[in-house]
């Protein structure tokens, strides 16, 4: 399938002249179960193909170079999960971005890959019909991958890729259950580089680093479930203070306060009788975390480690992660999404807002 595409690309590619390159990974792996409740569902190993498109960079602007000329691209990934009777399959639309580690030595090339996306699965938790999936709850799930690969040039527009990532599918407890679905996996695959005549390769000059503190305030809000299967929504929201200091155009180290507001803990903390929680000093949780970002272009992903100072609901681990990715709307403004997670679990998705100086 991967040769007919070519061939039919190959008549197109004369007509775009905008370099591009079509690339095909097939995996092996398997799932990593990381609550006892998921051990019985992983009965097999993982199979995953991939087919994507990505455009090189020639240094247009100052970040791409800085970036060591990145590709950046789409693709179309389907995941076998392990158990299929009970799992089902996944299939994933994605974008992402493939970035060297240091500049091409010959041949051979060494690359970190960062993939964001959909993914809809063919199974999830159903009390008639599925009702040992433990691990999703709904379809339509998000997708992540980090990965990292060796590109083998075996002729001037072909490269042979090997790969290994792990890959996570999770609905961001907007539905219940969700342990969510965590794989690793190896891959072999082949790339054809079209129009790679027409590449001008640019040296734009990189600015240097003017500002090296920046404030940050993000409110972000979400709806999300309980533990359960009664599928009841609530809100949930958060207000951050983010102080960083940038050690480069690319990347910044902070600290910071999160304040969270969590409606779903009213059924968490309900009385024997099943009556909701009310107390608002009981469903708040105050924590302190340490941050990481990186930054290309207008995109921002960041990562925070936290632990809470203040919770009555202390079932959960005391440790959370989130990982947001942000997109500058204007110089101080910014939107995007987050995901927070205990222990690999994923507990909220947020959409918010940010404002920095």
């Amino acid at each position: 399938m991967f040769i007919f595409l070519l061939t039919g690309l190959t008549v197109r590619a004369q007509v775009v002249k905008r370099p591009f390159i079509v690339e095909s990974n097939a995996h092996t792996g398997l799932v990593v179960p990381l609550y006892e409740a998921m051990n019985y569902l992983v009965t097999e190993d993982i199979y995953a193909y991939d087919l994507s498109v990505s455009f090189p960079t020639t240094g247009k602007d100052y970040w791409e170079k800085l970036y060591r000329y990145p590709r950046t691209g789409f693709g179309y990934s389907y995941w076998s999960l392990g158990n299929n009777e009970i799992l089902g399959k996944a299939h994933a639309l994605y974008s992402f971005i493939n970035v060297p580690f240091s500049k091409q030595v010959k041949k051979v090339s060494f690359n970190y890959q960062l993939s964001f996306g959909a993914a809809y699965l063919t199974k999830r938790f159903d009390k008639t019909d599925d009702h040992l999936n433990r691990a999703i709850g709904s379809h339509l799930n998000a997708y992540v991958r980090m990965g990292i690969d060796g590109k083998i040039k075996l002729f001037p527009n072909g490269e042979l890729i090997l790969e290994a990532g792990v890959s996570h599918f999770s609905n961001g407890k907007t539905k219940s259950p969700n342990y969510g679905i965590n794989a690793g996996s190896c891959s072999v695959g082949f790339n054809y580089h079209f129009n790679s005549n027409a590449i001008t390769m640019q040296e734009p000059e990189i600015p240097v680093v003017e500002k090296r503190y920046f404030q940050s305030v993000v409110y972000s809000a979400g709806l999300k479930v309980y533990d359960n299967l009664l599928g009841n929504k609530y809100l949930a929201t958060s207000c951050s203070y983010n102080i960083e200091r940038q050690v480069s155009l690319k990347r910044r180290f902070g600290i910071g306060a999160d304040f969270f507001y969590d409606g779903s803990i009213k059924e968490a903390l309900a009385s024997s009788d099943g009556t909701l929680e009310t107390d608002f000093a009981k469903l708040i949780r105050v924590g302190l975390h340490a941050s990481y970002a990186i930054r290309y272009k207008q995109m921002i992903l960041g990562m925070q480690l936290g632990h809470y100072l203040y919770s009555k609901y202390t079932v959960l681990t005391p440790v959370y992660f989130r990982i947001s990715v942000q997109y500058m709307l204007t110089q101080n403004l910014t939107g995007g999404v987050s995901i927070k997670s205990h222990m690999g679990k994923a507990d909220t998705l947020e959409w918010g807002i940010g404002y920095s100086w």
